[in-house]
């Protein structure tokens, strides 16, 4: 009888300690912060972008055998990070950090590309052991490279205060540009450098006209644009 109870209360001693153990690790996991930021939301097509990664132990007790997991979704390419060891395998990005001490920050930065528009959701995952305690994400919108996005078709310029100029939406933030106009001849009949939405066709005779826009949009960026406009009075 008393070796009965002397192994029934050994094996309560066991779970007891299991279940300690259990919550411990449950509590570690709540007291780490693990965040990505970055100053922007919003990004152009083919523009690079960089976010930042921290992981900060707030524990009494050491991190060991951290991971953390960066996946790269279809049209981001990696460009840089500035973590010690990391490695890239099937569109994501792993980053190791042997050890956190209690009350220790631990951050890299990461730049990517990104090639396609919409939006992209980075997902993070912080691992130790490898199990997983910790998912982070943001969210970044990717916008058209083109800075201009619509076109016009038809301007009617009939003195009527309505449409009586060829305008191009969006082209006032872009006064470096030239706009040159021919007709179905291939003649040029308007040429401006720096055009400004307030062409209103002189004394051209109606009919469809095709444009060539150039927009600089800085020092290394030039767009190129161009489609038809047809000219009714």
């Amino acid at each position: 009888m008393n070796h009965f109870f002397s192994q029934a209360g050994k094996r309560r001693e066991r779970l007891l300690a299991f279940s300690l153990l259990f919550f411990a690790t449950f509590s570690f996991a709540n007291e780490v912060d693990f965040i990505v930021s970055a100053s922007k939301t919003e990004i152009r097509q083919g523009e690079e972008f960089t976010y930042s990664v921290s992981v900060y132990n707030r524990n009494e007790t050491h991190l060991e055998n951290v991971l953390v997991a960066d996946s790269m979704p279809r049209g981001v390419t990696l460009v840089s990070c500035n973590a010690e060891d990391y490695t890239l395998s099937n569109r994501s990005m792993f980053v190791k950090i042997p050890l956190i001490h209690p009350g220790e920050e631990r951050s890299f930065d990461v730049t990517v590309r990104v090639d396609r528009r919409g939006s992209i959701v980075k997902e993070l995952q912080l691992q130790e052991n490898g199990a997983t305690i910790k998912a982070a994400n943001h969210t970044i919108n990717v916008l058209s490279n083109k800075v201009l996005t619509e076109s016009v078709s038809t301007f009617t310029p009939n003195g009527d205060g309505e449409n009586d100029y060829f305008e191009i939406p969006g082209l006032l933030s872009y006064p470096d540009n030239e706009l040159v106009v021919f007709n179905r001849y291939s003649d040029r009949v308007y040429h401006k450098r720096g055009y400004a939405n307030d062409w209103n066709g002189g004394a051209l005779p109606e009919g469809i006209y095709y444009y060539l826009l150039t927009v600089y949009v800085d020092s290394s960026v030039v767009q190129k644009y161009n489609g038809f406009v047809t000219l009714k009075r």
